[in-house]
Formats: C-alpha cells, sequence, structure tokens
C-alpha cells in the first residue's frame, strides 16, 4: 500500500508519537521509511553576527545527534530502519515539498496538542500539511489515559455552558438611557 512512508520528526511528545507510528507502519508494510527534521531558518539579523551563528550551528549539531539517537532507538524497538534527513525552512512547507520530491505516499506526523485560538494564532503545521501534501497525511496523536480525554471534554464543556448563561445585567448595570 504505501512503499515510501516519510515521518517528521521535531523531539516533541507528538513527534515521538509519529515516528514510533511511521516505524511501526514501515515494518509491518515492507516499506521504505524516512525521518525528516526541519530546521527553522536564522532570523536575516543574525547573518551581521557571526558568533551567534556559529552558536546557533552548534545547537542545531548537538539537536541532530539527540535525534540520530531518538531514531536508531526507535528503529531497534520496531525492528525496521529508517533514514534521517535534515532540510532548513519553513516546516510545513518542506515537508511537504520533500514527500513530493521523493515520492512518498504517506506522511506521518504529530499532532500538537494545541487547540481553540491557540492553535489557530500559532497555525499548525500538521494542519498544513494535511491542506497541502498531494499524499496521503496521518496525524499522530499522543495518547491519553480513557479518563483523562472525557473529563477535558466535561470541563470545556462546563466552562463554555457558563459563558453562554450568564445572568442577564440588572438595572443597576445597564448603561443610561438617551432621551
Amino acid at each position: 500500500m504505501y512503499k515510501k512512508i516519510l515521518v517528521a520528526y521535531d523531539r516533541s511528545e507528538g513527534g515521538r508519537t509519529a515516528l514510533d507510528e511511521g516505524l511501526c507502519l514501515a515494518r509491518s508494510l515492507g516499506s521504505e521509511c524516512g525521518v525528516l527534521w526541519v530546521v527553522p531558518p536564522v532570523p536575516y539579523f543574525f547573518f551581521d553576527i557571526g558568533r551567534e551563528i556559529e552558536m546557533q550551528q552548534e545547537r542545531e549539531e548537538a539537536f541532530l545527534a539527540e535525534i540520530g539517537k531518538d531514531v536508531e532507538s526507535a528503529s531497534r524497538r520496531w525492528g525496521h530502519s529508517a533514514t534521517l534527513i535534515r532540510k532548513t525552512g519553513s516546516p510545513a512547507f518542506e515537508i511537504v515539498r520533500f514527500a513530493e520530491e521523493k515520492g512518498f505516499e504517506l506522511i506521518v506526523l504529530g499532532h500538537s496538542g494545541h487547540f481553540g485560538a491557540w492553535g489557530r494564532a500559532l497555525g499548525s503545521v500538521a494542519a498544513r500539511v494535511s491542506e497541502e501534501a498531494a499524499c496521503a497525511v496521518l496525524i499522530a496523536r499522543v495518547p491519553r489515559s480513557a479518563g483523562e480525554g472525557a473529563q477535558a471534554a466535561v470541563e470545556s464543556r462546563d466552562k463554555t455552558r457558563a459563558m453562554s448563561v450568564a445572568e442577564p445585567p440588572t438595572t443597576r448595570d445597564a448603561p443610561p438611557a438617551h432621551s
């Protein structure tokens, strides 16, 4: 079904779930698996500060080494190898572009956990990828305990209900009448 699976990975909790799901699927289907880490570009004002660029590159190399360890560990755990790839740019754009260029048939990426106004304000790489990708997209959610999801839903419902059933204003709170 999917001969080439691309996992977008950033070491987040959702990313770790995506890595496990992607490797599990790849092993089950006998698919090739690539793991892509996209480094956001360095802001233009860093180009004049040589030491800052050097420090950023050192941090990126250290982070890439940690990602490499994560991929190696997950590969051993699932008994399936994966190739680690690093790109620089806008994460959503680079994930979609790389998948198309290399012929990946499935992109697996993690859910950020942001929702509502916060999620809309931040934007979501998963949402953008799912809208723009020409191939199938699997958004892996971090597993939660059964009670946790239900409890969050009840609390959210109660908060919404409390906001929508506000007491009507009293005459004391009413704006002055215009004559």
